[in-house]
């Protein structure tokens, strides 16, 4: 009898809290965490718990897991549902990737499937050296250890500022260090790779619009042993309504964007403005070096604006033609993926009960 009047008791308080929760959310609704959030501030781990609370309690996921024809599919037949998919038109980049990076920094001590600690820091495109048609020769690859949980990310990175031209440009410069600036950062990820391991004398200029990425940055990355590598947020992004880089104009040898969200549809407005920019801060003869795992037909779109612009292609890497090698590369890190994303929604106990 104790034993069952105690577990009523547990029900009816965790009723009773059920009904303040909702109360509050009804009076004091948190932001819509698709469209609402503001680039500009560095949400706490507390914030980040009651806007997912808010957002699990909301219509918002019945809205999406609803069919909705008058919305137009971009990037493939993928649903809510089964594969997590949110359309462009249901979320704001700035939003989202507020949320985004607040769990990323206040999630720092991930277990990759190696028994390895680490924090997630590379929230961009990855690759793996491969043999074939169209592929860098696997010796000119940065190879980073397969216990290393963010190396493909690492690879990317390094291999993009070591292609031939870059590096035939590099031997030009001789002692002077070359100067870089990367549009769309995130963490700075990738810059603290290329300023420690890769290009170490570089002075390296990293922007994002997101506060919590950049804060990630100075905490963890741009710190007094990385001398070379400098943070800074520009708020609402290079490019998104006229924003200028707080960069001089023909003074930088590369300009650098990895997985930026940018020309996942197609090359729109505001990709030609952040080409604009681009084409304002290079040095005469200095490279735009862009990874991006994005759909073919952009790409082709893409050879015809940036020459277009004054840009002239002296090199290009396919490295979606991997063959069996560049599946298991995907399989390894969907795999990891999925342990990833099961530790950080832990720590949010919201998303782990059923809608």
């Amino acid at each position: 009898k104790l034993r069952r009047k105690t577990a009523m008791g547990v029900f009816k308080t965790l009723g009773v809290l059920a009904v303040i929760g909702g109360v509050l959310i009804a009076v004091f609704p948190p932001p819509d965490v698709l469209k609402g959030l503001s680039s500009n501030h560095d949400h706490s781990p507390l914030e980040v718990q009651a806007i997912m609370t808010g957002f699990c309690l909301s219509p918002v996921i019945g809205m999406l897991l609803n069919e909705r024809p008058e919305i137009e599919t971009t990037g493939g037949d993928f649903k809510f549902e089964e594969d997590g998919d949110i359309e462009n038109d249901d979320y704001a980049q700035a939003s989202i990737y507020a949320i985004l990076y607040a769990m990323y920094k206040n999630t720092p001590n991930l277990i990759s499937n190696y028994g390895v600690k680490y924090q997630f820091t590379f929230n961009t495109w990855g690759i793996t050296p491969v043999d074939g048609e169209g592929q860098p020769p696997r010796e000119s690859v940065y190879a980073f250890p397969e216990k290393d949980p963010q190396r493909h990310g690492k690879q990317a990175y390094a291999s993009l500022v070591t292609q031939p031209p870059a590096m035939e440009y590099k031997k030009k410069l001789g002692d002077t260090p070359l100067k870089i600036v990367e549009i769309g950062c995130g963490t700075a990820a990738g810059a603290n790779v290329i300023t420690r391991e890769v290009h170490p004398t570089a002075q390296y200029l990293a922007l994002d619009m997101q506060q919590a990425a950049i804060n990630t940055c100075n905490e963890i990355h741009a710190t007094e042993d990385n001398p070379g590598l400098t943070c800074q947020v520009v708020p609402n992004g290079v490019g998104n309504g006229g924003n200028k880089a707080p960069v001089a104009d023909s003074s930088v040898d590369f300009v650098v964007i990895s997985e930026t969200h940018i020309a996942d549809i197609q090359i729109g407005d505001l990709e030609k403005e952040i080409f604009s920019e681009i084409k304002r801060i290079l040095k005469p003869g200095g490279l735009f070096l862009w990874g991006n795992a994005i759909p073919t037909r952009v790409w082709a779109e893409a050879d015809v604006v940036l020459p277009s612009m004054g840009f002239e292609l002296v090199n290009s890497y396919n490295h979606t033609k991997g063959g069996k090698e560049c599946g298991a590369s995907v399989a390894r890190e969907r795999a990891q993926a999925k342990a990833r994303g099961g530790q950080m929604t832990r720590r949010c106990g919201t998303w782990c009960s059923p809608y």
